[in-house]
C-alpha cells in the first residue's frame, strides 16, 4: 500500500488541502496490519447487541426480575421465625433396676436392657414421627399456629390439609441433630411466635421423655408379674413347711423337741451353778462353826435337795425306756429336716419379697430422663429468614442464570 504523499504539481497547496492530505495519510497508516484495533471488542458487542434484541430481554427476565423478586420476598413478605434451641442427654435415672445386680431367685425384675444409644436414635426417628406429632397437637393448637393468615402464603399452612402433609411440615419446622461422640441431642424449633416456639420445645421434650419410658414399660410390667408369681409361691412353700413342723409336733406329743431339750440342760446347767455356790459357803462356814451349826446344816440339806433334782434331769435327759429313745431320737431327726426346709423356705420368701418390691417400685417409675443440658429459652428476636443474606444469594443466582443464559444464547445463533 503507497502511503507517500504526493507532492504538488505547479503551485504550493493550500492549508486545507494539506490538513485533508495529512488525514487521508494518517487514516492510510492506521490501516497497517499488525496494529490492533482498541475500539473493535467494545463495537463487536455494540454490533451483536443491536443485532440480537432477546439479551435485553433475558437480562429482564433473568437476573432484574429474580433479584427484584427477592428483594421484594425477603425484604417485605416473608414473616418472621423465632427459633427455640435446646441441648439434652438421655440419661438412666439415679437408682433403677438397670444399675443393680440380677438377685437370686432368677426373676431379673426390672433389668433395662436398651442402651443410651439405642434410645437416642429412637428419640431422634420420634421427634419427626407421627405419633409425636399427634401427641403434641392434643396439646397445643400447632395447626391453628402455623395458618394463621398473618403468616406468608410460603410458609403458611393449611388446618385443613391431612395430618401426612402437616408431617412433612414439621419436618421443616422442627429438627432434630445427634452428635455421634457424646450422645448430645440438639433440638431445634421454629414458629412464628417466640412463645409458640418454646411451648412446642418444651412439649416435644415431655413426649420424648415419655415415650422413652413407655418403651420398657410392658417388661418392667412382666417382671412384676413374674414377681408377683413367684411370690405366691414361695408363700406357699413356707406355708407347707410351716404346716409340716407344727404336725410333727402335735403328732409326736411333743411342743418342740429341740426347745424342750434345750430348755432342760439349762435347767441342768443352773442347778450345777447353784449347788457349786452352796458348797464354797459350806466350805467357809465349817472353818468357823461345828457341824453341828444350824447354818451348816440348812446349806447341806440345801446341797442334798439340788442334787436330787440334778439326778431327776439327768434321768429325764437319759430316758429309761429303748422305745421312748428311738421315739425322740426319730422325731428329733425328723424336726431337724422339717425346721431346715422352714428356714430355707422362709429365706427364699424374704429375697422374693425383696426382687417383688424392687420390681414393682422401678414399675411405678421413671427409668430414663432427658438431661437438659441447654435449657431452652424464649427467643429474643426473629433469626430467619436471613434477608440480606439470602437477598444476595438470590442475586448471585440471578447473575449467573442470565449468563448461562448469554452463553447459550450465542452457542445457538453462532
Amino acid at each position: 500500500m503507497n502511503t507517500q504523499v504526493e507532492k504538488a504539481g505547479g503551485r504550493p497547496s493550500k492549508g486545507i488541502d494539506r490538513n485533508k492530505v495529512i488525514a487521508h495519510s494518517l487514516r492510510q497508516f492506521a490501516r497497517l496490519p499488525g496494529l490492533p484495533d482498541t475500539k473493535k471488542g467494545v463495537r463487536s458487542y455494540q454490533s451483536h447487541v443491536k443485532s440480537d434484541p432477546w439479551l435485553p430481554l433475558l437480562f429482564v427476565v433473568c437476573f432484574v426480575l429474580p433479584t427484584l423478586g427477592g428483594a421484594i420476598f425477603y425484604g417485605l413478605i416473608a414473616s418472621d421465625r423465632f427459633v427455640t434451641e435446646a441441648q439434652f442427654a438421655i440419661r438412666p435415672t439415679v437408682g433403677t433396676a438397670d444399675k443393680a445386680t440380677p438377685d437370686t431367685v432368677g426373676t431379673n425384675a426390672g433389668v433395662i436392657k436398651a442402651t443410651v444409644a439405642q434410645e437416642t436414635l429412637i428419640a431422634q426417628e420420634y421427634i419427626h414421627s407421627r405419633p409425636l406429632v399427634e401427641a403434641v397437637a392434643a396439646e397445643l393448637p400447632i395447626r391453628d399456629w402455623f395458618g394463621r393468615d398473618s403468616i406468608d402464603m410460603f410458609s403458611r399452612f393449611s388446618p385443613e390439609k391431612p395430618v401426612e402433609k402437616f408431617l412433612k411440615y414439621w419436618k421443616r419446622r422442627v429438627d432434630v441433630d445427634v452428635e455421634s461422640a457424646s450422645g448430645i441431642m440438639s433440638l431445634t424449633v421454629e414458629a412464628f411466635d417466640p412463645d409458640e416456639s418454646l411451648a412446642i420445645t418444651k412439649a416435644v421434650m415431655a413426649d420424648t421423655e415419655r415415650m422413652l419410658n413407655d418403651l420398657s414399660m410392658r417388661s418392667r410390667q412382666d417382671a412384676l408379674d413374674v414377681s408377683a408369681r413367684v411370690l405366691k409361691l414361695a408363700e406357699e412353700r413356707e406355708a407347707q413347711a410351716n404346716a409340716a413342723l407344727n404336725d410333727l409336733r402335735n403328732r409326736e406329743g411333743v411342743l418342740d423337741v429341740v426347745k424342750s431339750n434345750t430348755a432342760t440342760i439349762k435347767a441342768m446347767s443352773e442347778l450345777r451353778d447353784s449347788r457349786t455356790k452352796l458348797a464354797i459357803q459350806l466350805a467357809v462356814l465349817q472353818r468357823d462353826l461345828g457341824p453341828q451349826s444350824r447354818s451348816i446344816i440348812d446349806l447341806k440339806q440345801q446341797i442334798a435337795d439340788l442334787d436330787a433334782n440334778i439326778a431327776k434331769v439327768r434321768q429325764q435327759l437319759a430316758g429309761t425306756a429303748p422305745t421312748e429313745k428311738r421315739r425322740l431320737s426319730d422325731a428329733l431327726t425328723r424336726f431337724e429336716d422339717l425346721e431346715h426346709e422352714r428356714e430355707n423356705a422362709e429365706k427364699y420368701h424374704r429375697d422374693v419379697q425383696l426382687a417383688y418390691d424392687r420390681a414393682r417400685i422401678v414399675a411405678q417409675q421413671q427409668v430414663v430422663a432427658l438431661v437438659p443440658i441447654v435449657e431452652p429459652v424464649k427467643a429474643g428476636s426473629s433469626t430467619e429468614p436471613r434477608r440480606i443474606l439470602m437477598t444476595s444469594l438470590v442475586t448471585a443466582g440471578a447473575a449467573v442464570l442470565f449468563a448461562a443464559a448469554m452463553f447459550t444464547r450465542r452457542m445457538i445463533t453462532s
